[in-house]
């Protein structure tokens, strides 16, 4: 493997990306745009978020987060077969759940399923530094996550969320992720 590149849009879901490719500390090339291109629902190698990697290009982070983490970061990964698999692959994957319910908020219910959402993460961080035993993938997803629903809805009532929201923001590759944005709440 070699030639990474990732096409970003600052703020927008490639920045999970970003900051795993920070924690990762491994090479790459960064092309940021201003704002997305005019998607017509076809996939093109630089319509973020994309991520092309040699010959192979992806454009859901969750994908690109699982490819990372096998290829390149398996301290930040959950083999098959290994404990904390299942729970690995539920909180990458959960993490695309709950910003569509941040972008949905505005429809009818869609509130109420972040406010719950929210509370799930709240329960299972109770008392955990880290979605799992230790940092992994699954928290760049989720936490960017977070940060989304930060955006638009206090997370006051969640002080166990609001914790690990802190640590996420604290590490050098969240910051580095989201290049000092006065946005990072």
């Amino acid at each position: 493997m070699s030639g990474l590149t990732l096409w970003h849009v600052p703020f927008s879901r490639s920045t999970r990306t970003l900051w795993l490719l920070e924690e990762i500390g491994c090479p790459y090339r960064l092309e940021t745009l201003s704002a997305p291109n005019d998607l017509d629902g076809a996939l093109h190698p630089d319509r973020p978020p994309a991520l092309r990697d040699g010959v192979v290009t992806m454009h859901e982070t969750g994908a690109m987060a699982e490819w990372l983490c096998e290829t390149r970061a398996r301290h930040l990964w959950r083999a098959p077969g290994a404990a904390g698999r299942i729970g690995w692959l539920d909180w990458l994957h959960f993490a695309e759940t709950l910003v569509q319910h941040v972008a949905r908020r505005t429809e009818t219910g869609a509130a109420d399923r972040l406010s719950v959402s929210l509370g799930l993460l709240e329960e299972w961080l109770d008392g955990a530094e880290w979605l799992l035993s230790e940092f992994s993938g699954a928290d760049c997803q989720i936490g960017y996550s977070v940060w989304a629903a930060a955006q638009v809805m206090p997370l006051n009532d969640h002080p166990s969320l609001t914790a690990y929201f802190a640590r996420c923001v604290a590490r050098p590759a969240f910051r580095l992720a989201f290049d000092g944005h006065e946005a990072l709440g």
